[in-house]
């Protein structure tokens, strides 16, 4: 794709202005009841019987969030609130917590992390590699791209490839080659995720602020942007490998001027930056939109059967 056809693209975007991307976060939870018990004391929190979940919404509690450079009062009065996810219960100990855009993957997880407690645990993560278009579709017909073939990573086998390449290592220099050379082989094969992702979420290791899925997420991100503005060769591996060279000079630049030392977590600058980058979405109608009016897709359904279940509007 020339570059005057990618300028030619609208990128398909939220209300609040971040690149259309679908994420689902897969919980482990201790009850239904108790977390349901939680989800009503909360303003930003709406049951929607008809969707059969839990509206979050950019209201409340949730009203100080702000996404790239947009925040609550840049939400049309008429439109507020609007819904930044939804929650819903697969099982009496499952809960999943679904998205339209990596930004708010990331700020659902820090808000639902210490507001329900230790024992509600994100263990999944499911994500669609791609950014859409403005006109492929409506926006909950899209959603539904996170149940269409997607690859369920299995950790096992990671572990069993690096167990592998590692088993004859001994000394430390011997490891440095060796994970130097495992990165390479795997920038050189050219693998990269597939469209659909679903893989496994290290609660262990996690931080407090969710810097890891900030991390992992946002990488996506960058990969997903790259591909859109016509860069395919440009693989996810590649891009962790450059991302790391990049912050590892930065990280010693800093220190020899400074003598800081950096701790081990930093979270990805390349989403905000990117997304300043990214072409303006197009231009929103801000009127009022009913349930049995004509949806603003272009469909020729009436929006109660088209967009407003898989919309940012409640």
């Amino acid at each position: 794709m020339t570059k005057n056809e990618t300028q030619k693209r609208t990128l398909l975007a939220t209300m609040t202005n971040e690149p259309f991307q679908p994420v689902r976060l897969y919980y482990t939870i201790p009850n239904r009841e108790l977390v349901v018990r939680k989800l009503k004391s909360l303003k930003c929190m709406q049951e929607s019987p008809e969707e059969r979940c839990w509206q979050w919404l950019f209201d409340g509690e949730c009203a100080s969030l702000r996404f790239g450079e947009r925040g609550y009062n840049d939400i049309p009065v008429d439109r507020r609130p609007i819904i930044l996810g939804r929650v819903r219960f697969p099982s009496g100990n499952r809960m999943t917590l679904e998205t339209n855009s990596i930004l708010r993957a990331i700020s659902g997880a820090r808000f639902f992390g210490p507001l329900l407690g230790k024992e509600v645990v994100a263990m999944r993560c499911r994500v669609v590699n791609r950014l859409f278009e403005a006109g492929e579709g409506p926006m909950n017909k899209l959603m539904e791209s996170l149940d269409q073939d997607a690859t369920v990573i299995d950790p096992r086998e990671a572990e069993i490839a690096i167990r592998r390449d590692f088993k004859k290592v001994r000394a430390g220099q011997d490891a440095k080659s060796a994970i130097a050379a495992f990165v390479d082989r795997i920038v050189e094969s050219g693998e990269d995720v597939p469209t659909v992702e679903d893989f496994p979420l290290h609660s262990e290791e996690e931080t407090s602020d969710f810097l890891n899925l900030a991390n992992t997420l946002q990488l996506r991100f960058v990969r997903a942007f790259e591909h859109w503005r016509g860069n395919t060769h440009l693989t996810l591996s590649s891009i962790i490998v450059n991302t790391i060279k990049g912050g590892l000079q930065g990280v010693n630049e800093r220190e020899v001027k400074t003598g800081e030392k950096t701790g081990p977590h930093r979270e990805t600058k390349e989403l905000p930056a990117l997304q300043a980058k990214a072409p303006p979405p197009g231009p929103r109608q801000m009127t009022k939109i009913g349930r049995n009016d004509p949806c603003p897709c272009g469909s020729g359904r009436k929006f109660k059967k088209c967009c407003l279940y898989g919309s940012d509007v409640v």
